[in-house]
């Protein structure tokens, strides 16, 4: 919440009504941020807090000091409050006492709010935060001074507007000492304007968004201070009907004092909850954002099937003219017998190979472009469910209001790898592999040096496939087998080969070895390096990157 001028000014008000002329009976700190100046003879006290996301300055009928509680500025005990005020221009709170030169200000800026003990020069003689750095030197006000509204004079707002540019209204608008975030916001829905404004663009409506801003400060001077919530959560405060906000739940009060309390209360209790849910928030939004542009860069990138068959078809024309193979050449013309025209072309061939392993060349290029078109109509896939699970999670996160919902949705983003687990949960449930799937197959793909062991030696059955790149380092590539099978179907096998080649170092290279066997024959020496281990028993092929 921002304690913002008039919110200030409306509980100095109060204060002055509830306080002024009371003495200090005690003044005394329970919690790091929260000041409290108990009034003689129980007739409350006043309670403060610097709390940078929920400041307060507030008069409760009564708090007992717990054990734990620390002296601060014992000298206010026995002095009288004369009155409150608010300095011009800032959100600095005044309080002068009886027959007492020295002032207290209360200051309340977000990150940097505090409280002074001022003498009459002005100087600094304790302080509720930072003492030992401030005691001593003048109080000054920051020259980033919040300012006042433009005129009566619809010329001057125009003329403010158009100074403005291309700064957004709504961030402009917040400089003056009225308004925070929330009737900004409010400002722009009444006027009709979007919120991503420019000054600039709002200047053929300045007539409208003066009388406006003058209707809302009138609200504010004398409006019943409220509650917004979202899904019983505190989510605004104001002095104002929120127009924007007329979905939400809202609670009116007959006081500025209680709604205060009552907000930076809840909020107070809810926080953990109230970041939790704007983490989470952004975490989904900006993982739907990428997966969507994947998604678009995928589709305007479709696989072109036709390759498939014209590569198919040049293997099996080599393999029907090997005759027109000469020895030393690089190319070879052959003649399409698919086209009724039977017209001739050239294609590129390996001189030293055979027309039969030429042709062997040409299949594989066909069965990749196969597996490509495959594999790009699985993403597409993936890619749809994932965007469909996370705008359910969304959905869940907007409803969510106790922290059990909210630890549900904080469990199900830590199992989709969206939400790093803390260093001594990781040990329990991150895992060392990441998961692929081809025709029914489980296939798991080491994370690391360490999590290769771990993959290999842990997680693995002795049935289950192992797979490495021959002669560089990376990944072990694990091909699930609970049914125990002889044999690994050979598209299953070659997609995990080319997984394994994917994430080593040959990734840039193609046809490249990779060795498999079954994990029974995986051993490692002791003492050897993480992910170092010795194979058995194993067979080769050869695979290009994904």
């Amino acid at each position: 919440m921002h304690l913002h001028y008039q919110t200030l000014f409306r509980q100095i008000l109060t204060l002055n009504d509830l306080a002024a002329g009371k003495t200090i009976a005690d003044a005394f700190t329970q919690r790091k941020n929260e000041w409290i100046l108990q009034l003689a003879d129980d007739e409350g006290c006043l309670q403060l807090c610097t709390d940078a996301q929920y400041p307060y300055l507030l008069f409760l009928a009564r708090s007992n000091r717990g054990k734990n509680s620390a002296d601060v500025m014992t000298e206010l005990a026995g002095k009288t409050i004369e009155s409150f005020s608010l300095l011009p221009g800032e959100r600095i709170a005044e309080v002068s006492f009886v027959d007492w030169e020295h002032r207290l200000l209360l200051q309340f800026f977000t990150a940097r709010s505090n409280f002074f003990l001022i003498d009459g020069e002005g100087m600094i003689v304790n302080a509720f935060k930072g003492a030992k750095k401030f005691v001593g030197t003048p109080f000054e006000l920051p020259e980033n001074a919040i300012g006042m509204f433009p005129g009566e004079d619809a010329a001057e707002w125009k003329r403010y507007l158009e100074e403005n540019g291309e700064l957004p209204l709504l961030k402009s608008f917040r400089r003056f000492q009225y308004f925070s975030r929330p009737v900004v916001k409010e400002l722009l829905h009444r006027c009709d304007l979007a919120e991503n404004i420019s000054c600039e663009e709002a200047v053929k409506d300045a007539e409208n968004i003066r009388n406006q801003a003058n209707a809302l400060i009138a609200e504010m001077e004398n409006g019943a201070p409220r509650i917004y919530y979202q899904n019983e959560l505190p989510e605004s405060f104001s002095l104002i009907a929120l127009n924007h906000l007329k979905e939400r739940e809202e609670k009116q009060f007959d006081d500025i004092n209680t709604a205060l309390r009552t907000f930076c209360f809840q909020s107070l209790k809810f926080r953990g909850l109230i970041q939790k849910k704007t983490h989470f928030s952004r975490i989904l939004a900006k993982k739907i954002q990428s997966l969507q542009f994947s998604l678009k860069k995928l589709r305007n990138n479709p696989q072109d099937p036709a390759k498939k068959e014209y590569f198919q078809k040049i293997g099996q024309l080599l393999i029907a003219q090997p005759h027109l193979l000469e020895k030393g050449e690089g190319k070879v013309t052959l003649i399409d017998y698919y086209d009724a025209e039977m017209p001739e072309f050239e294609v590129v061939v390996k001189p030293t190979l055979s027309a039969k392993e030429n042709a062997e060349i040409y299949f594989q290029k066909a069965r990749r472009y196969q597996e490509r078109g495959e594999e790009h109509a699985l993403r597409e896939t993936q890619m749809n469910e994932q965007i469909e699970l996370l705008e359910g999670l969304q959905a869940q996160l907007k409803d969510a209001d106790t922290f059990k919902a909210i630890s549900k949705i904080e469990g199900t983003l830590k199992s989709r790898h969206l939400l790093a687990y803390k260093a001594e949960e990781s040990q329990f449930y991150r895992l060392p592999y990441k998961q692929y799937e081809k025709n029914g197959f489980d296939i798991w793909v080491g994370r690391s040096a360490k999590d290769n062991d771990t993959l290999t030696f842990k997680h693995a059955n002795k049935e289950d496939i192992w797979l490495h790149v021959q002669g560089y380092s990376g990944s072990h590539v694990v091909v699930r087998n609970p049914g125990k099978r002889d044999q690994i179907p050979p598209e299953v096998l070659q997609y995990a080969a080319r997984l394994a080649v994917s994430f080593s170092t040959a990734k840039h290279a193609s046809y490249v070895p990779v060795v498999y066997t079954h994990i029974k024959y995986v051993r490692k020496p002791r003492k050897s390096a993480p992910g170092s281990v010795l194979p058995t028993q194993v067979k080769t092929l050869f695979a290009d990157p994904l």
